[in-house]
């Protein structure tokens, strides 16, 4: 049976750039929008899961050990290991009352971050807690383990390392939006070479650097995506000590996409689970509708244009390459590459982190666990105690979440995974000696694509609107010429954008104060 319907604008994906779009068609331009997403549930990388009972619970559907396992694999990420195994983490009901998220999300900024903007303009502001405090576990030097105090030299710097490590700090917070543009086209690495920073400031920038992005090489980190960051720490008034890396309360970050789909709901829109785009629809180079695969047969929707979010190296399961250049089809398929995040989810029967005098609501780097041995970059970790914070965790009871930041190909070669997760198990049992008394279970995922695909340093995004297609755009956390950021950040600029590519408004200037607006236009 074949169908046929139209509307003002079809959506590929319901994660955040999909849904944040819809929904400003929707109830700021009045367009008929219609959100078609492959998986059982919405929300993209950005998903998140409740534990209820021997069961989790992602967007309302109840999820097994092997339920799980699908969802994540919706969501780019997979498990790698657990202790204990994972049907008995869920046969025990270990995760009751657990918030995860799919590869782990931090959100910059808070209540005063991109995507809260969106979501206060629609009329469905969330309250994204921060992390309170900031810590330091210098490995090298022993495991030493420091909170810092507001003000004062890092105890672990030497006195020229932290004096340099201000002086490049000041100068980030001198690089706004207007030289982002010019940033682009130079690598972190390279504007941190200019900073005569010794050893240790250098690896505190680089640790920093890839806690915001995701790389753990700045020689593939384009300066233009991680200097404005630290420019708008001053616009916002946060910092790491005060509190700058956010998260969201039960049910995690799928809210904000639930959020954003109750809004294209109220407006006359439509949101479609489990339906599975066949191909877009090229008729003499404009971009004409949908074909959606169905039990029934083809389903054919029409549209004045058509939204695509799926991530650069993946359009072509749904776009036509002989509709591109074949330089650009090249550019996608092979020299893009993802910055991924390994993460674990650890339930805590108490506060590991109180005996070493820090804060467990604390953000806490580590920067060289491992260095060479093939990585990339050397391995940083991040950890955090979310559910310090936010309510994600049981009564009495604590979320840690750790993540190291990895390329796609390290993380989809099984023996550095292993390599680092048995770092880190060691690691574990050696700084906490209860550790084994303490720990309710632990569950390691790679999410290779975590934070989004990549160009190479001086390369050019895609812009939202499509250059070969007329009728096609595009949005998502990579997609923008104007776009600087990533993650959730990046696609709530990149929804935006899109919008005004499409309707020729201005929604950029009204939604965002200047510091989380888009390069400079021309």
């Amino acid at each position: 049976m074949t169908q046929r319907q139209h509307f003002d604008v079809v959506v590929i994906g319901a994660g955040i750039a999909g849904l944040g779009a819809a929904a400003l068609l929707a109830k700021d331009l009045g367009k008929t929008v219609l959100v078609v997403e492959r998986a059982p549930f919405i929300g993209g990388r950005a998903v998140s899961f409740v534990g209820k009972g021997d069961k989790v619970v992602v967007d309302g559907i109840e999820l097994d050990a092997s339920g799980l396992k699908k969802a994540l694999a919706h969501a780019r990420t997979f498990v790698s290991a657990t202790t204990p195994d994972l049907e008995a983490i869920f046969e025990n009901g270990l995760l009751d009352g657990y918030t995860f998220e799919a590869g782990g999300h931090g959100l910059f900024w808070g209540n005063n971050s991109r995507v809260r903007c969106l979501l206060d303009h629609l009329g469905e502001a969330i309250d994204l807690p921060v992390n309170n405090g900031f810590a330091f576990v210098d490995h090298a030097g022993g495991d030493a383990a420091w909170q810092v105090a507001p003000r004062q030299k890092y105890p672990w710097m030497s006195e020229q390392g932290y004096v340099k490590a201000m002086e490049a700090l000041r100068d980030m917070a001198m690089c706004g939006v207007e030289d982002a543009a010019a940033l682009m086209k130079i690598s972190l690495a390279d504007w941190l070479a200019t900073k005569d920073l010794p050893a240790d400031a250098y690896e505190y920038l680089k640790v920093l650097a890839a806690s915001q992005t995701g790389h753990a090489d700045p020689a593939r980190t384009p300066a233009g995506d991680f200097l404005p960051y630290m420019a708008t720490a001053r616009s916002v008034g946060m910092n790491l000590i005060t509190g700058s890396v956010a998260t969201a309360h039960e049910p995690g970050t799928i809210a904000i996409a639930q959020a954003m789909e109750k809004v294209v709901l109220q407006c006359g829109g439509q949101v479609r689970r489990n339906t599975a785009v066949d191909h877009v629809i090229i008729e003499n180079g404009k971009a004409t509708g949908i074909a959606l695969r169905t039990v029934d047969g083809v389903e054919t929707v029409t549209a004045g244009a058509v939204i695509c979010t799926i991530p650069q190296r993946h359009i072509f399961s749904v776009l036509a390459r002989e509709a591109f250049p074949a330089d650009w089809v090249r550019l996608h398929e092979q020299e893009c590459w993802g910055a991924g995040f390994l993460s674990a989810f650890i339930g805590l029967r108490r506060d590991v982190w109180k005996d070493k005098g820090i804060d467990e609501r604390s953000f806490i780097y580590m920067p060289g666990i491992i260095r060479g041995e093939g990585y990339i970059g050397d391995v940083d970790v991040v950890m955090w105690a979310m559910g310090t914070v936010a309510r994600r965790s049981p009564d009495g009871k604590r979320t840690f979440e750790f993540s190291i930041a990895l390329t796609d190909n390290e993380m989809r070669d099984p023996q550095k995974v292993k390599r680092v997760t048995d770092w880190c198990d060691d690691w574990f049992r050696k700084m906490f000696p209860t550790w084994k008394e303490d720990v309710e279970f632990c569950i390691w995922t790679p999410s290779p694509e975590a934070y989004g695909i990549w160009r190479a340093v001086g390369t050019e995004r895609v812009d939202v609107k499509s250059a070969h297609v007329e009728g096609l755009y595009f949005a998502g956390d990579q997609y923008g010429r104007r776009l600087w950021g990533g993650g959730i950040d990046g696609a709530s600029l990149s929804a935006v954008m899109c919008v005004d590519a499409i309707a020729g408004s201005n929604l950029e200037d009204a939604i965002f104060p200047p510091h989380h607006r888009g390069l400079p236009r021309g």
